[in-house]
């Protein structure tokens, strides 16, 4: 185990201590990168698979769930320009104000807390810019997903398609609010990744592993094939359209 994951281990036995300390870290690292260190990787990877698979350049849009300081954002739009992906549209979601309350089964292990990973909306922005992400070209919409995941946005955005779909947003709670969002979206050879896919080691009744399972009961003309893992707690799959009798 890492110096910064044994740490971790004693300060969740002090809530307090643990949101002090995940604040002051995070403060310290100020830095545009992904906290996630097989992120970055595994979005490029799922361009290249997503690529492939159509055999074109037609792949669907993007769709990110908890963009924090917008690195893997920035990645999926590189990614996309450097394979052609012309016609891909990039919809970012966050609420800019960090985790929304943590509850019910999201609060096993003291893992999260309210306000982690906080970072601005006008921060995110700046840093896309710097980076040479046309902003005509991406959409970041923002609050808190149970506010805004409804129908209305879907049409108004308009979402299509989803061609590569990165879930960075820790909770169970959240994670199973955008699944829901994306019913319909979701479909045959989209690649769809969890980045906190073992944040819970609990097992698959929490976080992203029993959120992935309500939605694939509730779809059971789709099948999550799995393609890779990924440090630290990530894992990918790929949608296939099930021939049902």
């Amino acid at each position: 185990m890492r110096i910064k994951g044994k740490i971790e281990s004693v300060l969740r036995r002090c809530p307090p201590l643990f949101r002090l300390g995940s604040r002051i870290y995070h403060g310290l690292n100020p830095g545009f990168k992904s906290l996630s260190p097989g992120a970055p990787g595994a979005v490029q990877k799922a361009f290249a698979l997503a690529k492939e698979m159509h055999q074109g350049d037609c792949i669907g849009d993007y769709y990110e769930f908890g963009l924090y300081k917008g690195y893997t954002f920035y990645i999926a739009y590189q990614a996309a320009r450097k394979l052609g992906l012309k016609k891909t549209r990039f919809y970012g979601f966050d609420s800019f104000q960090g985790l929304p309350q943590v509850e019910d089964v999201d609060k096993t292990g003291g893992r999260f807390f309210e306000g982690q990973f906080a970072c601005s909306r006008k921060q995110v922005e700046k840093q896309l810019r710097a980076h040479g992400v046309d902003l005509d070209r991406v959409k970041l919409i923002q609050g808190f997903y149970e506010q805004t995941l409804d129908q209305q946005l879907k049409e108004d955005l308009p979402a299509g398609r989803a061609g590569v779909v990165l879930l960075d947003c820790d909770l169970y709670s959240s994670t199973s609010t955008a699944l829901h969002w994306l019913q319909g979206l979701i479909a045959d050879k989209t690649v769809v990744i969890f980045d906190d896919w073992y944040s819970f080691t609990e097992g698959e009744e929490l976080g992203q592993q029993r959120a992935l399972k309500e939605f694939a009961s509730q779809n059971p003309h789709l099948a999550f094939e799995p393609v890779t893992e990924f440090e630290r707690n990530g894992k990918m799959f790929v949608a296939r359209k099930k021939d049902l009798p």
